[in-house]
């Protein structure tokens, strides 16, 4: 029988437990989402805190707003993932990748910040994908990819677990050996989409930061991407550990 002490149990013991063996199990994982979120963080605290204001316009100030509040986003995806929730996290993410989008949106056209200031309704923040998708096209598939499988009602959301010993589970669930496979499959892409948009964060805010990770100076106004010695190594390293993963389920 579920009763409300069914759903209080979760909320108060059961999902810190959850979250306590992810940890556990995935703890450099972890600790590299929370690296790359603090230096993005400090970035957005450093342009919102400049003792000049007057060196910041105002599009680049409320578009730092924007991505603070995607960062918060993100961060709460990746609680939920902790806590046994699989679906949940994606349609977030799908959130922050049009917030991100539609920051950098404000920075690159600040006439648009009236409109999304005084007449919010007017502002098609889905059209601020086309914009980042300049910098990045993978943004576009992964923001349609979220949205038509997890923001969207799928066939996805009538597995609430995907678990063959719980079926039907109260909140989050996490079984660290039968859905390791499920985990470290969402792993890289959820690492991915934080660098993507720390990158698209970072090419906003260049002149701010004295020495990018992400960007190389071709001329006044062209910079190459370039991805970050540490995360293609943090990256391949993730792809082997998946691969070691499905070789062994294979054997078994």
């Amino acid at each position: 029988m579920i009763t409300k002490e069914t759903v209080l149990q979760q909320l108060y013991s059961t999902s810190n437990d959850i979250a306590k063996e992810f940890d556990n199990s995935y703890k450099e994982e972890i600790n590299n989402i929370a690296s790359e979120l603090a230096i993005s963080y400090q970035i957005l605290h450093d342009i919102i805190n400049r003792e000049d204001q007057s060196q910041v316009s105002d599009a680049d100030f409320q578009s730092a707003l924007l991505f603070w509040t995607a960062l918060n986003t993100y961060l709460a995806a990746v609680e939920l993932f902790r806590r046994g929730y699989n679906k949940e996290p994606q349609m977030l993410i799908r959130n922050v990748l049009e917030t991100f989008s539609a920051a950098f949106d404000i920075h690159v056209n600040p006439q648009k910040l009236p409109i999304l200031r005084y007449r919010p309704k007017d502002f098609d923040s889905k059209k601020s994908i086309n914009i980042a998708k300049q910098i990045h096209p993978i943004i576009s598939q992964m923001w349609g990819m979220l949205s038509g499988f997890f923001s969207h009602v799928s066939i996805f959301h009538t597995v609430p677990h995907a678990s063959k010993k719980a079926s039907l589970c109260v909140g989050g669930l996490f079984e660290s050996t039968e859905q390791k496979t499920i985990i470290l499959g969402m792993l890289p892409p959820l690492q991915l989409a934080l660098d993507i948009m720390n990158s698209v964060l970072e090419l906003a805010f260049i002149k701010y930061i004295p020495n990018p990770r992400f960007w190389k100076q071709a001329s006044d106004n062209t910079y190459i991407y370039k991805t970050p010695k540490e995360n293609m190594e943090r990256g391949q390293k993730m792809i082997k550990k998946m691969e070691a993963l499905l070789q062994n389920d294979q054997q078994i």
